[in-house]
C-alpha cells in the first residue's frame, strides 16, 4: 500500500519533478558568484597558527621506470616545525633525521610537507636533491605560485599549501542549537539531483532522482522532534558540478526544516578536475557558493562538538591527484582528533572504507593508501563510533550486509536519498525502493542508528557488527605489490584449499550468487573453480556495471632468470557453448619494480575486457596486453606461458622486475542475456624449460578484438531512459 501511494505521489504530486522541466528553471534563484580566495601577498599565504606550508612533489620525468631519490632537508632547526612524509603508492623512505632515499615512478608521486615556523618573505628553503643543491625564498614561492627542479630524470616541483577551506566551528553559528541530553541528526547520502534542462544532464534519470529527494526531504520534516541539523553526505547534485544543478538543489533542500550542512562527494566538480600547479582550489567555486548559500560555510575538511559528541567532514571528491596535493588534511585530522579524543566522535565521508564487494567499488573508490592513512588515524584514540559513508547507491539489503566494525569503528554505507540503487542481484528487503534518509538519535555518550526509506520503513541497524577481517581479504588496505611472495608458486595445486591465495570481499546474495570461487575435485583434479553470471534480480532503474571482482592472486619475487608459468585448465560443462558472450575467465599478470607496475597482461578464455585495471597502479606508458587461449573444448588443456617473451618490444626495461602477480579469476558483463561463465584451474607451477606460448602445443595468439568489450566499442555508451545499456553500446550496428 504505501509503495503504491509512494509511486502516486511521483506521478501526480511530484509533477513538477518528473513531467517537464520547463516549470523548474522558471523560478530557480541563481546562487551567488564565489572564487576562492587566490593569496595576493605573503601574509595571506599562512596558515592559522602563523606557519608557511610547503608541500614538495617528487616524480620521475624522463623514464617510466623507477628512479632512485636522495633528499636532504636543509632547513634551520628552528625554522622546521616538521616534516610529513607522505608515500602514497610508493614504498616507504629510508629515513635518517632530514635525509630521505626512496626511488619513483612516473605516475604516482612522492610526497613531502614542510611546516615553517617564524616565517617571513625572505626565509630560505634549501634542500640537496640527488646531490644537487637547490633553494628559493618563500616569497619566491609566493609569486610564482609553483616552482621546479630537475636532476637525473627527477623533477621536485614545490607549492605553498593553504588551508582557508577547513576549520572547526561554532555550531550556533549557523542556527544549530546546543542540545543537552537526547537529540537526533539526519543523514541524505546522494540526493544526486539537478536541473534536468542543463546540457549534457541525463534528464531522464535526474527527474527521477529530484522526485525522489522530495520525498527526502518530506521524511525529514515527518520527525518528531526535528533533528538538530540534516547532512547531505556528498553528491548533492548530478553530473560535474554545473551551477545550475546546485541551484536546483537548494530550491529543494531548503525546504528542510532543520539547518543544514554539506560534504563534498565525486560529482560537485568536473570529472577531469585539476589541482595543479600551485594550490587550484577553482574546481570547488560552485560547491562553496552553494555550501555558502545554504549555511553561510565555506568548508571542505570540517569539525564541530554538539552535545558530548564530536563530528568530523571529511571530503571525497575522488579525483585524481586531490589527496596529493591535500596532503595536509591528514594532518589536520590527526591533529583534531588529539584534541578531542575524549569526546565520542562520528565520521563522516562520501566514499566507503570498508569494502563493499562489487565493481566499481575497488577503481571507483579512495585508493588503498588513502584508506589505510584514514583509518589508521581514526582508530587512534578508539573514540570514534561510527563512520557514515554513501556514493555506492546501496540498497537497504546491501547496507546491512556489509556494515563491519573494524577496530571498534562501525562502519555503515547508506542507501541513496535520490539515486537509484545499484544492482546487488537480490530484492530489496520490502521490496523498494531503496531511497531514504539516515537518522542518528544520540543520548548522553550513546549513540543508534536506523534508516528510513521515502516509503516509511524503518531500519534500525544492529548494535554489534561483524569484524572486519583484514587478514581474509588484504587487498582491501594493501596494494598488490605489498602483499607476500616466495620464490615459487605455493599450493599451486589447491591441495591445501585457497592457502597462499589473496583474494577479495566479494559480495554474496543469499540465493544463486552471481560469483563462485570454491576448490572443487572434478575430474580427478584438485581444482579452483570460478564463476560469474550476471546479477540476478534485474529490474529497471539499477545502477549496473560489468563485473571482473572474482578473482583471485598470489605474488612471486623475480631474480632476472626467465621462467615459463605453466597451468591446466578446464571449462565447466556449459561454458564451452557460451563462448560467444560477454563473459570469460583470465589469467592476470602484472609486473613490478619495486612499487612500480611495468609488465601488464591477460591470457583470456572466452571473451575479455578492457575494465580489468588497477588504476591506482596503471600506468598509461604501460600497454595492457591481451592473448587468447584456447576455449572450444571441454577437457582439460595445459597452457605453457612464457610471459617475458610475449611482454618484449614495448619499448620498456622489465629487466629489474623484482615482483610478479598472476591472478586468476572469471567476469562477466551483467547486462543483457549473456549466460554465465565458469573454469576450473590447477597445477600452476614455474617451469625452467622455456619456449613459445602455447596451449596444447598450439602457439598462443593475441587476442582480437572482436572478443574483446570494452566501453563505446562501437557506439557511444549512453543512458537511454535512464538506463545503463552496454550491451547496446558494444554489439555492431546492422
Amino acid at each position: 500500500m504505501k509503495r503504491r501511494s509512494f509511486i502516486s505521489r511521483i506521478g501526480l504530486g511530484a509533477s513538477a519533478f518528473i513531467g517537464g522541466a520547463g516549470t523548474i528553471r522558471a523560478d530557480i534563484p541563481a546562487l551567488p558568484v564565489y572564487t576562492y580566495p587566490n593569496p595576493g601577498k605573503f601574509s595571506e599565504v599562512l596558515n592559522r597558527a602563523g606557519q608557511f606550508m610547503v608541500r614538495l612533489e617528487i616524480l620521475g620525468v624522463e623514464c617510466v621506470e623507477p628512479q632512485q631519490v636522495l633528499l636532504e632537508m636543509q632547513i634551520p632547526e628552528k625554522k622546521l616545525r616538521r616534516i610529513g612524509v607522505y608515500p602514497f603508492a610508493n614504498h616507504s623512505p629510508e629515513r635518517q633525521d632530514n635525509v630521505f632515499s626512496f626511488s619513483v615512478g612516473k605516475s604516482f608521486p612522492y610526497v613531502f610537507a614542510i611546516w615553517i615556523a617564524d616565517p617571513g618573505p625572505d626565509t630560505e628553503i634549501s634542500f640537496l636533491l640527488n646531490g644537487k643543491q637547490m633553494k628559493f625564498l618563500l616569497n619566491e614561492l609566493v609569486n610564482s605560485k609553483q616552482l621546479a627542479f630537475q636532476q637525473n630524470g627527477v623533477q621536485l616541483s614545490c607549492n605553498f599549501l593553504l588551508d582557508k577551506e577547513i576549520g572547526h566551528f561554532d555550531p550556533k553559528s549557523i542556527g544549530i542549537s546546543p542540545q543537552e541530553g537526547a537529540f537526533s541528526i539526519a543523514v541524505m547520502a546522494d540526493p544526486q539531483g539537478g536541473d534536468p534542462t542543463t546540457p549534457k544532464a541525463h534528464p531522464t534519470r535526474m527527474k527521477i532522482h529530484n522526485a525522489f529527494i522530495e520525498d527526502s526531504v518530506n521524511r525529514i520534516n515527518d520527525l518528531n522532534p526535528k533533528p538538530a541539523f540534516t547532512l547531505v553526505l556528498g553528491d548533492v547534485v548530478d553530473n560535474q558540478g554545473e551551477a545550475s544543478h546546485f541551484e536546483a538543489m537548494h530550491r529543494y533542500l531548503k525546504n528542510i526544516q532543520t539547518p543544514i550542512l554539506y560534504a563534498i562527494g565525486n560529482h560537485e566538480t568536473r570529472y577531469q578536475a585539476e589541482f595543479r600547479p600551485g594550490y587550484r582550489m577553482g574546481e570547488f567555486n560552485n560547491f562553496f557558493s552553494a555550501q555558502k548559500a545554504i549555511n553561510g560555510l565555506e568548508y571542505l575538511l570540517y569539525s564541530f562538538d554538539l552535545g558530548e559528541w564530536h563530528f568530523i567532514i571529511w571530503p571525497d571528491p575522488l579525483r585524481a591527484g586531490f589527496f596529493e596535493t591535500h596532503p595536509h588534511y591528514f594532518d589536520w585530522l590527526e591533529e583534531d582528533l588529539e584534541q578531542n579524543k575524549d569526546k565520542p566522535t562520528l565520521f563522516f565521508q562520501h566514499v566507503p572504507a570498508h569494502p563493499i564487494g562489487i565493481d566499481p567499488l575497488i577503481n571507483y573508490a579512495e585508493s588503498v593508501v588513502v584508506k589505510r592513512m584514514l583509518l589508521d588515524r581514526l582508530a587512534t584514540h578508539g573514540n570514534v563510533r561510527f563512520i557514515f559513508s554513501g556514493h555506492v547507491h546501496i540498497p537497504v539489503k546491501a547496507s546491512f550486509k556489509t556494515a563491519v566494525a573494524y577496530q571498534g569503528m562501525k562502519m555503515i554505507n547508506l542507501p541513496a536519498a535520490g539515486y537509484r540503487p545499484r544492482a546487488f542481484g537480490e530484492e530489496e528487503l520490502h521490496g523498494g525502493p531503496s531511497q531514504g534518509v539516515l537518522i542518528v538519535e544520540i543520548q548522553g555518550n550513546e549513540a543508534r542508528a536506523y534508516f528510513k526509506t521515502v516509503t516509511e520503513e524503518v531500519y534500525p541497524y544492529p548494535e554489534k557488527l561483524p569484524d572486519f577481517n583484514e587478514a581474509a581479504y588484504p587487498l582491501w588496505l594493501n596494494y598488490k605489490w605489498q602483499l607476500d611472495a616466495g620464490e615459487e608458486i605455493k599450493n599451486g595445486d589447491f591441495s591445501a584449499g585457497l592457502a597462499h591465495w589473496h583474494t577479495r570481499y566479494v559480495y554474496q546474495e543469499d540465493k544463486a550468487p552471481s560469483n563462485q570461487m570454491e576448490v572443487k575435485t572434478f575430474q580427478d583434479y584438485k581444482a579452483l573453480y570460478l564463476h560469474s553470471t550476471k546479477r540476478k534480480y534485474h529490474i529497471p532503474g539499477q545502477d549496473r556495471l560489468p563485473q571482473t571482482i572474482n578473482h583471485l592472486c598470489q605474488g612471486i619475487l623475480l631474480d632476472g632468470k626467465p621462467r615459463m608459468i605453466v597451468l591446466d585448465y578446464c571449462l565447466d560443462k556449459q561454458s564451452p557453448s557460451h563462448t560467444e558472450a560477454w563473459a570469460g575467465g583470465f589469467v592476470w599478470l602484472e609486473g613490478f619494480q619495486g612499487s612500480v607496475k611495468l609488465l601488464n597482461m591477460a591470457y583470456w578464455v572466452g571473451k575479455g575486457t578492457t575494465q580489468l585495471t588497477d588504476r591506482f597502479t596503471d600506468q598509461k606508458e604501460v600497454p595492457f596486453l591481451h592473448f587468447q587461449l584456447d576455449d572450444q573444448l571441454e577437457y582439460w588443456q595445459q597452457a605453457r606461458l612464457n610471459w617475458l617473451s610475449d611482454y618484449q618490444d614495448q619499448g620498456l626495461d622489465i629487466s629489474g622486475l623484482d615482483r610478479l602477480l598472476i591472478n586468476l579469476g572469471t567476469w562477466h558483463v551483467n547486462d543483457g542475456n549473456s549466460p554465465g561463465f565458469g573454469v576450473y584451474f590447477s597445477n600452476i607451477r614455474l617451469s625452467d624449460q622455456l619456449g613459445e606460448s602455447q596451449v596444447n602445443q598450439e602457439k598462443i595468439k593475441s587476442m582480437p578484438n572482436d572478443k574483446m568489450w570494452w566501453m563505446n566499442k562501437y557506439e557511444p555508451f549512453v543512458h537511454i531512459a535512464g538506463e545503463h545499456r552496454y550491451i547496446m553500446s558494444t554489439d555492431k550496428k546492422h
